[in-house]
């Protein structure tokens, strides 16, 4: 694993990105409890509350909220430029985005929607625009340029977008404004949402993480330069023209061109960090290997069934066809490619913090062994996981087909999925206070 041009004597304090960490799974949990509690619903129409719900608990209260921890974390050791009070920052951000995703799902699955509607537009709002503001402010005044930092940027620029829209269509619950195409709005705020803010971050991220964790070469410099500013520039190009398309005053072809370039885009990134993966420079087992693989077929899979939607329109009328492009996208793309990133970020840092403080004792006798990173998450824990989390991606699939028969097992599973992914999260915790503690105590012993 090389860190050498990483500035990990910036890193900030191990809570910064763990709070939103460990709260990421328990998001996941409530959605899986959801599934069990009436799984045909959820499955059989995309727009009723409880489907919305759902979606806003794994989107924002899962997917987000490891968005959130992760950028506080890689921006000061990714692009040097760490984020100003970073404990009261990382603190703020982390009760507004919980409670507003909290208050956002209950709205819509309530009867007192109207209030915790307008609740959830001002807490979503300040986590939303607090987080631009500090991230915006750190990128800023990075100097220089990376395909790291651009697909950071444009990443930030997208939630931007994705949050303007997502609190108009808000405003329709929770002040009843009405806002022109609600529905077609609805499809570009998803649209900016997955693939704007969450698919170009984890293409920037991956830049990093790829090659340093899974001890590949690096993506080709050509592709890291301009695969995001060109799939960002598409989805530009796209939202004005497929508004547009709903008014009748522009021929179909040309958002579907469109459309088709931004699918080209992100199947490139997918086939190149295959290819990277076959490439490895150490073939040893390597359990988060399998969730990236997952990912990236999840992802082709998606883009495969995006775009026959749009040039057959039969199809993408079907119920279950929006439905199931969710699942791909998110289940089968979005959820196994973080949960491979927590499984090699949380016991990197980890680690890193416990060295840091064994620096501080250095000159004693006696030195507190550490564990490495494959002992503070064990593989053989990841890979059972992999395997709940694996079964519940089929289930769900299953279920966006056959939604009676299929749906409650999905929740079934999706539940012990998450919990087991908690499990681990936590006992990289626990394992982490007890060996800081006996570091502590010896420090103190020879002080």
């Amino acid at each position: 694993m090389n860190t050498a041009h990483l500035a990990l004597e910036q890193t900030p304090p191990l809570s910064v990105p763990l709070r939103f960490f460990l709260t990421a799974p328990l998001f996941g949990l409530l959605a899986g409890l959801l599934l069990l509690y009436d799984g045909p619903l959820f499955f059989s129409n995309r727009w009723s509350p409880e489907t919305l719900a759902l979606t806003h608990l794994l989107t924002l209260g899962f997917i987000t909220m490891v968005m959130f921890g992760a950028m506080l974390q890689l921006l000061p050791i990714l692009v040097a430029s760490p984020v100003p009070k970073p404990i009261l920052v990382s603190t703020v951000l982390h009760i507004l985005l919980s409670l507003g995703s909290l208050t956002l799902a209950a709205g819509f699955l309530t009867a007192e929607q109207t209030l915790l509607m307008r609740s959830a537009i001002v807490l979503l709002g300040l986590a939303f625009f607090g987080f631009i503001g500090v991230v915006g402010y750190c990128l800023v005044r990075v100097k220089g340029r990376s395909p790291i930092i651009t697909a950071m940027r444009l990443a930030v620029s997208a939630l931007t977008i994705t949050a303007v829209l997502g609190l108009g269509l808000a405003m329709l619950f929770g002040y009843g404004i009405a806002l022109p195409l609600p529905l077609a709005l609805t499809d570009i705020h998803l649209t900016w949402g997955l693939i704007g803010w969450v698919g170009l971050l984890v293409m920037g991220v991956s830049y990093q993480v790829v090659p340093m964790f899974q001890i590949t070469p690096h993506y080709p410099p050509s592709l890291a330069s301009w695969l995001t500013l060109f799939i960002f520039i598409m989805l530009l190009l796209w939202t004005p023209l497929y508004f547009w398309v709903n008014f009748s005053q522009l021929l179909t072809t040309v958002p579907q061109l469109l459309i088709g370039l931004i699918g080209l885009g992100l199947s490139v990134f997918a086939i190149a960090t295959l290819r990277l993966q076959a490439r490895r420079l150490r073939k040893l087992p390597d359990v988060t290997l399998n969730y990236w693989r997952v990912g990236m077929i999840g992802l082709l899979l998606s883009v495969v069934l995006w775009l026959v939607g749009v040039f057959w329109q039969n199809l993408a009328a079907k119920p279950f066809y929006p439905v199931l492009l969710g699942v791909l996208f998110l289940g089968g793309f979005v959820l196994p490619v973080i949960q491979g990133m927590l499984y090699k970020i949380v016991p990197f840092l980890v680690w890193l913090h416990l060295q840091n403080q064994q620096l501080n004792v250095l000159k004693t006798l006696k030195m507190v062994k550490t564990p490495n990173m494959k002992q503070i998450i064990p593989d053989k824990q990841t890979r059972r996981q992999f395997w709940v989390y694996f079964v519940a991606l089929g289930f769900s699939i299953g279920a966006a087909l056959w939604p009676s028969g299929l749906s409650h097992a999905a929740g079934g599973v999706l539940i012990v999925s998450f919990l087991w992914l908690g499990y681990n999260l936590y006992r990289a915790l626990w394992l982490y206070q007890s060996i800081s503690r006996k570091i502590a105590t010896n420090k103190n012993r020879t002080a």
